[in-house]
Protein backbone atom coordinates (compact mmCIF):
# COMPACT_ATOMS: atom_id res chain seq x y z
CA UNK A 1 0.00 0.00 0.00
CA UNK A 2 2.88 2.35 0.86
CA UNK A 3 4.55 1.61 -2.48
CA UNK A 4 1.36 2.37 -4.40
CA UNK A 5 0.93 5.59 -2.44
CA UNK A 6 4.49 6.64 -3.26
CA UNK A 7 3.96 5.92 -6.97
CA UNK A 8 0.70 7.89 -7.01
CA UNK A 9 2.19 10.67 -4.85
CA UNK A 10 -0.59 10.42 -2.25
CA UNK A 11 -0.70 9.08 1.28
CA UNK A 12 -1.52 5.38 2.00
CA UNK A 13 -4.92 6.21 3.50
CA UNK A 14 -5.97 7.81 0.17
CA UNK A 15 -5.01 4.62 -1.67
CA UNK A 16 -7.06 2.57 0.77
CA UNK A 17 -10.11 4.81 0.28
CA UNK A 18 -9.80 4.68 -3.51
CA UNK A 19 -9.49 0.88 -3.48
CA UNK A 20 -12.52 0.56 -1.22
CA UNK A 21 -14.50 2.90 -3.50
CA UNK A 22 -13.52 0.86 -6.57
CA UNK A 23 -14.60 -2.39 -4.93
CA UNK A 24 -17.89 -0.79 -3.91
CA UNK A 25 -18.46 0.43 -7.48
CA UNK A 26 -17.70 -2.98 -9.00
CA UNK A 27 -19.60 -4.84 -6.26
CA UNK A 28 -16.76 -7.32 -5.84
CA UNK A 29 -13.50 -7.83 -3.97
CA UNK A 30 -10.69 -6.84 -6.34
CA UNK A 31 -7.62 -7.38 -4.18
CA UNK A 32 -6.72 -10.10 -1.65
CA UNK A 33 -4.81 -8.48 1.21
CA UNK A 34 -2.13 -10.84 2.51
CA UNK A 35 0.53 -10.22 5.11
CA UNK A 36 3.30 -8.83 2.90
CA UNK A 37 1.69 -8.53 -0.53
CA UNK A 38 -1.59 -8.05 -2.33
CA UNK A 39 -2.89 -10.20 -5.20
CA UNK A 40 -5.70 -9.66 -7.66
CA UNK A 41 -8.86 -11.74 -7.52
CA UNK A 42 -10.33 -12.96 -10.84
CA UNK A 43 -12.64 -9.94 -10.74
CA UNK A 44 -9.65 -7.71 -10.00
CA UNK A 45 -7.77 -9.11 -13.00
CA UNK A 46 -10.75 -8.31 -15.26
CA UNK A 47 -10.96 -4.76 -13.90
CA UNK A 48 -7.19 -4.31 -14.31
CA UNK A 49 -7.32 -5.49 -17.94
CA UNK A 50 -10.15 -3.06 -18.64
CA UNK A 51 -8.18 -0.23 -17.03
CA UNK A 52 -5.14 -1.02 -19.17
CA UNK A 53 -7.32 -1.00 -22.30
CA UNK A 54 -8.78 2.38 -21.27
CA UNK A 55 -5.29 3.81 -20.73
CA UNK A 56 -4.14 2.55 -24.14
CA UNK A 57 -7.26 4.02 -25.81
CA UNK A 58 -6.64 7.37 -24.09
CA UNK A 59 -3.01 7.35 -25.27
CA UNK A 60 -4.10 6.61 -28.85
CA UNK A 61 -6.73 9.35 -28.74
CA UNK A 62 -4.18 11.82 -27.37
CA UNK A 63 -1.76 10.99 -30.19
CA UNK A 64 -4.48 11.21 -32.86
CA UNK A 65 -5.70 14.59 -31.58
CA UNK A 66 -2.13 15.90 -31.45
CA UNK A 67 -1.47 14.70 -35.01
CA UNK A 68 -4.81 16.13 -36.23
CA UNK A 69 -3.96 19.56 -34.82
CA UNK A 70 -0.63 19.48 -36.65
CA UNK A 71 -1.95 18.11 -39.94
CA UNK A 72 -3.01 20.36 -42.83
CA UNK A 73 -5.94 18.18 -43.79
CA UNK A 74 -9.65 17.89 -43.08
CA UNK A 75 -12.51 20.38 -43.40
CA UNK A 76 -12.74 23.88 -41.90
CA UNK A 77 -16.30 25.24 -41.60
CA UNK A 78 -16.82 28.99 -42.01
CA UNK A 79 -20.08 30.47 -40.78
CA UNK A 80 -20.94 33.71 -42.59
CA UNK A 81 -23.83 35.96 -43.62
CA UNK A 82 -25.43 35.40 -47.05
CA UNK A 83 -23.53 38.27 -48.69
CA UNK A 84 -20.24 36.63 -47.68
CA UNK A 85 -21.33 33.35 -49.28
CA UNK A 86 -21.35 35.27 -52.57
CA UNK A 87 -17.94 36.90 -52.40
CA UNK A 88 -16.33 33.83 -50.82
CA UNK A 89 -17.67 31.54 -53.51
CA UNK A 90 -14.20 30.86 -54.92
CA UNK A 91 -12.38 30.89 -51.58
CA UNK A 92 -12.48 27.08 -51.11
CA UNK A 93 -10.58 26.76 -54.40
CA UNK A 94 -8.01 29.28 -53.17
CA UNK A 95 -7.41 27.15 -50.09
CA UNK A 96 -7.28 23.92 -52.09
CA UNK A 97 -4.69 25.39 -54.47
CA UNK A 98 -2.29 25.92 -51.56
CA UNK A 99 -3.35 23.05 -49.29
CA UNK A 100 -4.77 20.21 -51.41
CA UNK A 101 -5.77 18.15 -48.38
CA UNK A 102 -7.75 20.98 -46.80
CA UNK A 103 -11.43 21.56 -47.55
CA UNK A 104 -13.57 24.60 -46.73
CA UNK A 105 -17.30 24.46 -46.11
CA UNK A 106 -19.28 27.73 -46.15
CA UNK A 107 -22.30 27.83 -43.83
CA UNK A 108 -24.96 30.52 -43.66
CA UNK A 109 -27.96 31.13 -41.42
CA UNK A 110 -29.99 33.96 -39.95
CA UNK A 111 -28.08 33.77 -36.65
CA UNK A 112 -24.32 33.28 -36.15
CA UNK A 113 -23.18 29.73 -35.43
CA UNK A 114 -22.33 28.80 -31.85
CA UNK A 115 -18.56 28.29 -31.95
CA UNK A 116 -18.50 27.07 -28.34
CA UNK A 117 -20.77 24.18 -29.35
CA UNK A 118 -18.66 23.37 -32.40
CA UNK A 119 -21.28 24.43 -34.95
CA UNK A 120 -18.49 26.02 -37.04
CA UNK A 121 -14.74 26.61 -36.82
CA UNK A 122 -14.68 30.25 -37.97
CA UNK A 123 -17.41 32.87 -37.98
CA UNK A 124 -17.77 36.13 -39.91
CA UNK A 125 -20.20 38.30 -37.99
CA UNK A 126 -21.23 41.91 -37.44
CA UNK A 127 -21.67 41.72 -33.68
CA UNK A 128 -18.35 41.78 -31.84
CA UNK A 129 -18.40 38.85 -29.39
CA UNK A 130 -18.38 39.44 -25.63
CA UNK A 131 -17.53 35.81 -24.81
CA UNK A 132 -13.91 35.78 -23.62
CA UNK A 133 -13.38 32.39 -25.30
CA UNK A 134 -14.00 33.90 -28.75
CA UNK A 135 -11.04 35.53 -30.47
CA UNK A 136 -11.45 38.34 -33.03
CA UNK A 137 -8.57 37.83 -35.44
CA UNK A 138 -9.46 40.44 -38.07
CA UNK A 139 -12.04 43.20 -38.66
CA UNK A 140 -13.12 44.86 -41.90
CA UNK A 141 -15.74 47.29 -43.14
CA UNK A 142 -18.78 46.19 -45.13
CA UNK A 143 -20.36 49.09 -47.01
CA UNK A 144 -23.90 49.55 -48.32
CA UNK A 145 -24.92 51.66 -51.30
CA UNK A 146 -28.02 52.85 -53.13
CA UNK A 147 -28.72 51.01 -56.39
CA UNK A 148 -31.14 51.08 -59.29
CA UNK A 149 -31.45 49.02 -62.45
CA UNK A 150 -30.23 50.54 -65.70
CA UNK A 151 -33.71 49.92 -67.07
CA UNK A 152 -35.28 51.82 -64.16
CA UNK A 153 -32.99 54.82 -64.70
CA UNK A 154 -33.84 54.89 -68.41
CA UNK A 155 -37.55 54.88 -67.62
CA UNK A 156 -37.67 57.08 -64.50
CA UNK A 157 -34.47 59.11 -64.44
CA UNK A 158 -31.46 59.05 -62.16
CA UNK A 159 -31.57 60.93 -58.84
CA UNK A 160 -28.65 63.35 -58.53
CA UNK A 161 -28.77 63.58 -54.74
CA UNK A 162 -30.29 61.48 -51.96
CA UNK A 163 -33.07 64.04 -51.60
CA UNK A 164 -34.09 63.38 -55.22
CA UNK A 165 -35.05 59.82 -54.29
CA UNK A 166 -38.32 61.09 -52.85
CA UNK A 167 -41.11 60.29 -55.26
CA UNK A 168 -39.33 57.32 -56.81
CA UNK A 169 -40.45 53.72 -56.48
CA UNK A 170 -38.58 52.05 -53.63
CA UNK A 171 -37.59 48.51 -52.78
CA UNK A 172 -38.04 48.36 -49.01
CA UNK A 173 -37.05 45.81 -46.41
CA UNK A 174 -39.33 44.01 -43.97
CA UNK A 175 -39.69 45.21 -40.40
CA UNK A 176 -37.15 42.67 -39.11
CA UNK A 177 -34.40 44.41 -41.10
CA UNK A 178 -35.16 47.98 -40.12
CA UNK A 179 -33.05 47.95 -36.93
CA UNK A 180 -30.03 47.95 -39.26
CA UNK A 181 -29.30 51.52 -40.47
CA UNK A 182 -28.53 50.74 -44.13
CA UNK A 183 -31.74 48.81 -44.67
CA UNK A 184 -33.84 51.49 -42.97
CA UNK A 185 -32.19 54.27 -44.99
CA UNK A 186 -34.76 54.48 -47.81
CA UNK A 187 -37.63 54.72 -45.32
CA UNK A 188 -37.04 58.48 -44.99
CA UNK A 189 -37.97 58.90 -48.66
CA UNK A 190 -41.05 56.68 -48.68
CA UNK A 191 -44.45 58.29 -49.02
CA UNK A 192 -46.66 57.46 -46.02
CA UNK A 193 -49.09 54.69 -46.86
CA UNK A 194 -47.59 54.13 -50.29
CA UNK A 195 -48.39 50.65 -51.63
CA UNK A 196 -45.49 48.32 -52.23
CA UNK A 197 -43.81 45.04 -51.41
CA UNK A 198 -41.37 44.61 -48.54
CA UNK A 199 -38.69 41.94 -48.87
CA UNK A 200 -37.31 39.78 -46.10
CA UNK A 201 -33.97 38.87 -47.61
CA UNK A 202 -31.20 40.59 -49.51
CA UNK A 203 -31.33 38.24 -52.51
CA UNK A 204 -34.97 39.14 -53.10
CA UNK A 205 -34.16 42.83 -52.73
CA UNK A 206 -31.44 42.53 -55.36
CA UNK A 207 -33.78 40.65 -57.69
CA UNK A 208 -36.48 43.32 -57.41
CA UNK A 209 -34.04 46.20 -57.84
CA UNK A 210 -32.43 44.51 -60.87
CA UNK A 211 -35.84 43.87 -62.43
CA UNK A 212 -36.61 47.60 -62.34
CA UNK A 213 -39.07 47.60 -59.43
CA UNK A 214 -37.42 50.60 -57.80
CA UNK A 215 -34.44 52.04 -55.95
CA UNK A 216 -33.02 50.18 -52.97
CA UNK A 217 -30.05 49.51 -50.75
CA UNK A 218 -27.63 46.60 -51.17
CA UNK A 219 -24.21 45.71 -49.88
CA UNK A 220 -21.76 47.35 -52.30
CA UNK A 221 -19.79 44.13 -52.84
CA UNK A 222 -22.98 42.51 -54.18
CA UNK A 223 -24.52 45.45 -56.07
CA UNK A 224 -21.28 46.58 -57.72
CA UNK A 225 -20.77 43.09 -59.14
CA UNK A 226 -24.21 43.04 -60.81
CA UNK A 227 -24.02 44.35 -64.39
CA UNK A 228 -27.74 45.14 -64.38
CA UNK A 229 -27.32 47.70 -61.60
CA UNK A 230 -25.92 51.19 -61.19
CA UNK A 231 -24.76 52.62 -57.87
CA UNK A 232 -26.43 56.01 -57.65
CA UNK A 233 -23.94 57.71 -55.30
CA UNK A 234 -20.20 57.10 -55.13
CA UNK A 235 -19.92 57.03 -51.35
CA UNK A 236 -21.49 54.22 -49.33
CA UNK A 237 -24.38 55.29 -47.15
CA UNK A 238 -23.19 53.08 -44.29
CA UNK A 239 -20.20 50.92 -43.37
CA UNK A 240 -20.54 48.31 -40.63
CA UNK A 241 -17.68 46.60 -38.82
CA UNK A 242 -17.44 42.88 -39.52
CA UNK A 243 -15.33 40.47 -37.48
CA UNK A 244 -13.59 37.19 -38.26
CA UNK A 245 -13.84 35.10 -35.11
CA UNK A 246 -12.70 31.69 -33.86
CA UNK A 247 -12.85 29.82 -30.54
CA UNK A 248 -9.69 29.92 -28.44
CA UNK A 249 -9.76 26.11 -28.06
CA UNK A 250 -8.81 25.92 -31.77
CA UNK A 251 -5.75 28.15 -31.32
CA UNK A 252 -3.23 25.33 -31.82
CA UNK A 253 -4.89 23.84 -34.91
CA UNK A 254 -2.65 24.00 -37.98
CA UNK A 255 -5.56 23.59 -40.40
CA UNK A 256 -7.48 26.43 -38.76
CA UNK A 257 -4.42 28.70 -38.82
CA UNK A 258 -3.79 27.96 -42.51
CA UNK A 259 -7.38 28.82 -43.47
CA UNK A 260 -7.45 31.89 -41.22
CA UNK A 261 -4.27 33.27 -42.78
CA UNK A 262 -5.73 32.91 -46.28
CA UNK A 263 -9.13 34.28 -45.19
CA UNK A 264 -7.56 37.37 -43.61
CA UNK A 265 -5.37 37.95 -46.68
CA UNK A 266 -8.48 37.59 -48.88
CA UNK A 267 -10.30 40.32 -46.94
CA UNK A 268 -7.29 42.63 -46.77
CA UNK A 269 -6.85 42.40 -50.54
CA UNK A 270 -10.53 43.31 -51.08
CA UNK A 271 -10.96 45.76 -48.20
CA UNK A 272 -11.78 48.75 -50.44
CA UNK A 273 -14.35 46.81 -52.49
CA UNK A 274 -15.94 45.39 -49.34
CA UNK A 275 -16.26 48.85 -47.81
CA UNK A 276 -17.73 50.22 -51.04
CA UNK A 277 -14.83 52.61 -51.61
CA UNK A 278 -12.93 50.85 -54.39
CA UNK A 279 -13.27 53.81 -56.73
Amino acid sequence: MAGAAQSLKVDPSTVSRRLAAAEAAFGAVLVVREAREFSLTPEGKSAFAAAEAMEAAADRARAEVRDARRALEGVVRIDCPPVAIRYLEDFPETVASQHPELGVQLLSGRAPANLSKGEADISIRAVRPTDMDLVVTHSFGLGSGVFAAKSYIEASGRPSTPADIAGHALVRYAEAFLHMPPFAWVEQFAEPGAPGVRVDNIDMAQHRIASGSGIGVLYCIAGDADDRLVRLFDEPIDVIDMNIVYHQSMRGSARLRAVLDLLIAFHIERCAALAGREN
